[in-house]
């Protein structure tokens, strides 16, 4: 027999609500979250954009990917979802020869593309593209510690950013990659190998970007694409 009672109807009315309001959570959360995307479709829309300007005989561009080991980024797109990267956000820049004086610059990251537009080369990262040959051959050291404890356990706290690039000049392609940490004295002893990784023309480039990137992004250059 059907209980009836004032009670029991309030009751059930209210877990009848509460089951409305948990459904419509659970919609407007799946709704909301646009998308986790990892490095692998990083990749893709990186390699696409690379497809495309070999496919233009581009005679010069790179990219430079940079990322830190587990950090997560959340973004609001343009049309209210929600984007966030999965595990480790990466954003890339890739660069591209306009002519003598300028570059063309497009980012890309765990949450798509961003709009393409021009800059004007620096002296300092002109002097550094011309280097090619030391950019080609030249490597990143690992950090080397001038002293070593008998209990060296703990001694380096080894930071996980990293910097990876790509490099196609005149249908010559080579990568290039290295751990920030290991262009640092950040750790008990002294690096050994800090003052040969500074002098490299692929550090100069890089400390030219890296000036050239937060300037674009304090003055808000970048516009999402989607």
């Amino acid at each position: 027999m059907q209980n009836t009672s004032p009670v029991y109807l309030l009751i059930s009315n209210y877990f009848m609500q509460m089951k409305k309001l948990l459904f419509f959570l659970l919609v407007t959360i799946t709704c909301t979250v646009y998308a986790q995307n990892d490095l692998d479709y990083v990749n893709i829309i990186v390699n696409q954009k690379m497809a495309e300007l070999e496919m233009q005989d581009t005679p010069e561009y790179f990219f430079r990917n940079d990322y830190c080991d587990g950090n997560i980024e959340i973004f609001k797109l343009r049309d209210g979802k929600i984007c966030s990267s999965n595990s480790t956000y990466y954003a890339v820049y890739v660069f591209w020869k306009e002519d003598e004086n300028t570059l063309n610059i497009q980012k890309f990251d765990n949450c798509g593309s961003f709009k393409p537009f021009t800059i004007v080369v620096t002296k300092a990262m002109a002097r550094a593209l011309k280097d090619k040959e030391k950019l080609m051959y030249e490597d990143v050291l690992p950090y080397k510690a001038e002293k070593v404890d008998d209990n060296a356990f703990g001694n380096m706290s080894v930071q996980s950013c990293h910097k990876n690039y790509k490099f196609v000049f005149d249908n010559k392609v080579f990568e290039k990659s290295f751990n920030q940490f290991d262009l640092t004295n950040e750790s008990k002893y002294k690096n050994l190998n800090a003052a040969h990784n500074n002098s490299l023309a692929l550090i100069k480039l890089d400390n030219e970007i890296s000036e050239i990137v937060k300037n674009l992004e304090i003055n808000g250059k970048f516009f999402r694409e989607n």
